[in-house]
């Protein structure tokens, strides 16, 4: 079930790679849905790994790209074709910090590369830092605005797996096993879900999880929210695996403890 392309730096960090939605797998979807591209077809769509020039530039750490060949497209890294996934999927993720012996673990993705970072880093207690960009809460609202004639490649035949998956961010299940992972979330006012993140920041404090949230208020949506600002991105997530904050201190400014915006816009 873990599958994904292993970078060796001889760090003990690691940085786990979850991988967005790539167009030419949104584009696919209906093909998929009717039989015209084979499985193999998308397997080779999933070798196209994101982020792969940060990891080739900075070598301070280890990187694992995870990919998420589930429900014949893609599966948020929790559902594949009408069941969950996640219990499995944390299981072999666990043994394969625990086998390399890694003392950091950064889960960084954006959208539902975000997502699963997110679901991960409350899930694995082995996960020190999460980076989410732009992540999708709500998943099968994003799954009935993007291709709602083929959903049941996602969610199967059962009614009531829908619902589940709308609101499996905010199951009390997940937050079994949390131990005071480090959480920096990215959005953007514009952003398909920021209302939803917001919600979500509730509702990690009310069970007293803490979290940062890196806000930018331009006028980009979703996927520009994170080609367009790549400095910002590489800035955070090189200065979480030094540990530091220098470089963030470059890109944003404080607005109050648990929240910082974006200089340049």
């Amino acid at each position: 079930m873990l599958h994904g392309k292993h970078l060796l730096n001889g760090s003990d960090t690691l940085v786990i790679v979850f991988q967005n939605a790539a167009k030419p797998l949104n584009d696919a979807i209906p093909d998929i849905y009717r039989g015209n591209v084979t499985q193999k077809e998308v397997a080779d769509m999933h070798e196209r790994y994101t982020w792969m020039k940060f990891a080739q530039r900075v070598t301070k750490a280890d990187y694992f790209f995870v990919k998420d060949h589930f429900s014949s497209v893609y599966g948020w890294y929790f559902i594949d074709n009408g069941k969950f996934i996640h219990e499995q999927f944390n299981e072999e993720l666990t043994a394969f910090i625990q086998q390399h012996g890694y003392k950091r673990v950064i889960a960084f993705g954006s959208s539902k590369g975000g997502t699963g970072a997110i679901i991960y880093g409350i899930m694995n207690p082995l996960i020190t830092d999460v980076f989410s960009l732009i992540p999708q809460i709500h998943v099968a609202r994003f799954i009935n605005k993007l291709c709602p004639n083929e959903k049941s490649l996602f969610f199967g035949k059962k009614k009531h797996f829908e619902k589940q998956v709308e609101d499996f961010l905010f199951a009390d299940e997940l937050y079994v096993n949390y131990k005071e992972t480090k959480l920096y979330l990215y959005t953007g006012l514009q952003d398909i879900q920021f209302q939803a993140l917001l919600n979500y920041r509730q509702f990690l404090e009310e069970k007293g999880i803490t979290s940062e949230l890196f806000l930018n208020r331009g006028d980009e949506r979703h996927t520009r929210l994170v080609n367009q600002y790549t400095p910002f991105i590489f800035a955070v997530l090189e200065d979480l695996i030094d540990q530091g904050d220098k470089r963030i201190m470059q890109q944003a400014v404080s607005l109050s403890p648990s929240i910082r915006i974006l200089k340049e816009q």
